[in-house]
């Protein structure tokens, strides 16, 4: 017996499980992420683990990655479960990029200012403006879930009218 999600409700209740898991695959892959760099770093005094700031932000590539390649392939499929994929992979690179950003505040404690689609870092009096992509990928899932809601009743042709 298969499972196919039919209504609005039982589609983002399988978005937000699928994207769960999603997130523990990727957080699982970051120790796998190449560190140039020792994995503790001194500076000024302080010693800084980089292994945890490098293993988040790899985990948020693997997401990002399997956020754009699954658009690219699978955007517009009436199949609930392609659709399901982008969906679930944009909400857990949101998260993972967002939690990339709280470990690097919570490691180095440098000024973040969010910004509309940058993010801008003071540390030391060195300012970097990065280019915030959990802010994009936001604006394609919002537009993805107001063609959904507007949708009629019926959510990937598995109710006739």
């Amino acid at each position: 017996m298969s499972f196919s999600p039919t209504t609005k409700g039982e589609y983002y209740m399988t978005v937000g499980i699928v994207a769960v898991v999603l997130i523990l695959i990727s957080l699982a892959l970051g120790p796998l992420a190449p560190l140039d760099e020792p994995k503790v770093y001194a500076y000024d005094g302080k010693i800084y683990n980089l292994g945890d700031a490098v293993g988040v932000s790899f985990s948020a590539f693997i997401s990002l990655m399997v956020f754009i390649i699954s658009a690219v392939i699978l955007w517009g499929s009436k199949n609930p479960w392609y659709n399901i994929i982008i969906d679930s992979s944009a909400i857990s690179f949101i998260f993972l990029n967002y939690l990339n950003y709280a470990v690097i505040y919570l490691t180095w404690h440098p000024q973040m200012y969010i910004l509309p689609f940058f993010i801008e870092i003071i540390y030391n009096g060195a300012k970097a403006l990065q280019l915030d992509l959990g802010q994009v990928v936001l604006i394609i899932l919002l537009y993805r879930v107001y063609k959904i809601m507007k949708m009629p009743r019926p959510l990937f042709g598995s109710e006739k009218q």
